[in-house]
């Protein structure tokens, strides 16, 4: 399943059908519905094979997202639509032993219904990688894996949270658990919920928190931990698969993918761009490298301004809509008819410590070693002259709340995991919500035991790609001369490349001023040429009457202003103007 809606308060046959369906434009899925005296469950087509839902004499089960199984083979992934991976959780939780922080990978959400109990049981992932949203009323509670879904169920479509907005726009995620609502609040990562017949108050237990607590003795022996668990997800997706999808970058990541992918799976490589630039041409290689069957589609200039209606949709209000890359070429490259896609992301996030604040100089110089800045803290004041001083000390106090929770197990890293526990934290993250609704999606580094790793490490291990260049080191050897997209040679430790990428760097900067290079050279669009584009201007004149969401926080500023001035940076007015799309829908 891709999404469900639950009310503990029984809803009419078919409305919660239009209500998941509403948030496609198009290839809108079949939702199957289930009504008792326990409430109403409402569950869009799974994609992945083998998750439809199961329905016993006494419960129902459902799997939202495609995980890995851990405690036996995952042939079914291959077999088309059908209950086997459902019914094999199931029968493993029905006997008692199950450990969902061991025994299942990746991102999912389990749903259990007792039909005799009425009792209702949610079990999110260990990251909430699919995030699960609740609304609490007098008498009923409601929740879903979609938070506008949520407030159209619950009728709460016009209660927005101000504050979250501007959290949105100056940050590009909610703090959480907050949300864009004032009355939902997203539900704890690695928890199992149980709803009793007679509450309407869920009953929390964590499965797993990331307590910071060392677990290796050495980088040495963490990334070998780390190599053999990304493997082993791997093959364990791909065993039996005659052709398996893959994205392909001038970067490390797709490299340690396509070496990780088994030699005897044909692998076709994708990649997205302006134009065929540099990007493409060091993809291509690689893709060579590795026997990889390459593939280029080009985006017209204003892709990531027209797709916003379909992705913000799709990915619901607060998560960050660009980050579905692949929108329009799912179809185009025909992602859904491949058992499985394979992709790159949170190598960044949890093992190369790009959530860990860099003593300044480094974000404008990337060849320099990578220092912790000890002085920051997600604390701090947050300021901007845009809005009024009450709304930001608000925020502020929300960012101190869930700063203070997550230094409560752990401390050397509070800063890092501010914005990675739980992972709607991570702006990025909204690349799987949209993914994994589109086509059979598989992203290795949110594997069970790669996320345990990047709890259990010091961050010292993390800067500088030292823990992920230990365990990547033997599987790049086939593009060991092959450069990176940012002028270094990933097959290196950090200490080489401080030459290589300077100099390399330096050719880039002589090359852009001279006129060498004039195009993008990097594999996302220019926002640049976007926002100075006609059709951001007719979104602008569109979606204008949407900034009545925000007014009553907002200095004495106009649109114009908003959108033409320097108070606010490039990804704050592509935020404010996905704000102003979903509310111009209400």
């Amino acid at each position: 399943m891709s999404d469900f809606i639950y009310s503990k308060i029984p809803e009419d046959k078919g409305s919660l059908t239009k209500h998941i369906q509403s948030i496609y434009h198009e290839d809108k899925p079949r939702v199957l519905e289930f009504h008792g005296g326990w409430g109403s469950l409402a569950i869009s087509d799974n994609i992945y094979n083998g998750f439809q839902p199961y329905e016993s004499k006494d419960h129902i089960c459902a799997v939202i997202g495609g995980p890995v199984l851990c405690f036996q083979e995952n042939s079914f992934l291959q077999d088309g639509p059908g209950v086997l991976g459902t019914k094999a959780i199931y029968n493993r939780w029905l006997r008692g032993d199950i450990q969902f922080d061991e025994d299942l990978s990746g991102p999912f959400i389990i749903i259990v219904v007792n039909k005799i109990t009425s009792e209702i049981i949610f079990v999110t992932d260990l990251m909430s990688f699919i995030p699960c949203y609740k609304f609490e009323g007098e008498d009923s509670i409601i929740l879903s894996t979609h938070i506008d879904i949520l407030a159209k169920v619950a009728n709460q479509r016009d209660e927005t949270d101000e504050i979250s907005v501007v959290d949105f726009i100056l940050h590009g995620v909610i703090t959480y658990p907050y949300t864009v609502y004032k009355t939902i609040k997203q539900i704890q990562p690695a928890t199992v919920h149980l709803l009793s017949n007679h509450s309407t108050n869920l009953v929390s237990n964590a499965y797993w928190i990331p307590k910071e607590k060392q677990q290796f003795n050495s980088i040495k022996q963490a990334s070998h931990a780390l190599r053999e668990s990304l493997q082993s997800y791997v093959n364990t997706v791909t065993k039996g698969m005659s052709t398996v999808g893959q994205f392909i970058s001038a970067g490390e990541d797709s490299r340690t993918l396509s070496a990780l992918l088994p030699k005897q799976v044909n692998r076709d490589a994708f990649i997205f761009l302006d134009y065929m630039n540099r990007e493409g041409k060091l993809a291509k290689k690689a893709a060579d490298a590795y026997d990889a069957n390459f593939y280029v589609e080009l985006r017209n200039k204003t892709h990531y301004i027209d797709i916003l209606p379909f992705c913000h949709d799709l990915v619901g209000s607060g998560s960050q809509y660009h980050h579905v890359h692949t929108f329009g070429f799912h179809r185009k490259c025909k992602l859904n008819e491949y058992f499985a896609v394979f992709g790159g992301l949170l190598s960044d996030a949890l093992l190369k410590g790009s959530h860990i604040k860099k003593v300044s100089g480094y974000g404008r110089f990337p060849f320099l070693p990578q220092l912790k800045d000890f002085r920051y803290t997600a604390a701090s004041p947050v300021e901007n002259n845009v809005f009024t001083k009450e709304a930001l000390l608000k925020l502020t106090e929300r960012r101190k709340e869930h700063l203070n929770y997550v230094k409560s197990f752990r401390n050397e890293s509070a800063e890092e995991w501010f914005e990675l526990w739980p992972s709607s934290m991570n702006m990025n993250i909204p690349n799987i919500h949209g993914n994994r609704r589109l086509f059979k999606s598989y992203e290795p580094f949110t594997d069970k035991n790669v996320v345990k790793i990047s709890a259990s490490v010091p961050q010292s291990w993390k800067l500088n790609r030292r823990l992920f260049h230990h365990a990547a080191m033997p599987l790049l050897k086939p593009t060991k001369w092959l450069f990176h997209g940012e002028g270094r040679l990933p097959y290196f430790p950090w200490y080489i490349n401080i030459f290589v990428q300077f100099i390399m760097w330096s050719y880039y900067q002589v090359a852009k001023r001279v006129g060498i290079v004039k195009e993008n050279q990097g594999p996302w669009g220019e926002w640049n040429k976007v926002i100075k584009s006609s059709r951001w201007k007719k979104a602008i004149e569109d979606y204008s009457n949407g900034i009545i969401i925000i007014e009553k926080v907002l200095k004495e500023n106009e649109l114009k202003t908003l959108l033409d001035g320097t108070e606010l940076n490039q990804m704050q007015k592509i935020n404010l103007m996905q704000v102003m799309y979903s509310q111009s829908q209400h």
